[in-house]
């Protein structure tokens, strides 16, 4: 029974960004959250809307982003509408978490991780 929702789940049909998280739309959305981060961590979400893991992990990046407002700031990437933006970033799998800091790739995580290893890359470059 369990194995059958867990499919339900990862294999339902698209869902559109229902959350606060803002979505980076395009070459100059990713722009500006690139010269935000000269003066605050980013954190990006590339997902897809079809990713079981990717909507696991959304309400997780999302509380975290909430409690670190003041030093982080998240947007999400749907990989599938921006394929040009998910090859700067060499997306090979998702979910994946790109921190930026001094418009430079400073740490990665691809699939589910535990909430540490996410509020733990936030310590590290935010002290």
């Amino acid at each position: 029974m369990l194995l059958g929702a867990l499919m339900i789940f990862s294999c339902g049909g698209g869902e559109k960004n229902s959350s606060k998280i803002p979505l980076i739309n395009g070459q100059q959305d990713m722009d500006k959250a690139m010269e935000l981060s000269t003066t605050r961590l980013v954190m990006l979400d590339l997902y897809a809307d079809w990713c079981g893991p990717c909507r696991m992990l959304s309400p997780t990046l999302e509380a975290i982003a909430e409690e670190n407002k003041d030093r982080v700031s998240l947007y999400k990437v749907n990989v599938d509408n921006q394929p040009t933006i998910a090859r700067q970033f060499n997306v090979s799998g998702i979910p994946l978490v790109v921190f930026i800091k001094n418009k430079q790739v400073v740490n990665s995580l691809t699939g589910l991780n535990p909430r540490e290893a996410y509020l733990q890359t936030i310590l590290d470059y935010t002290r």
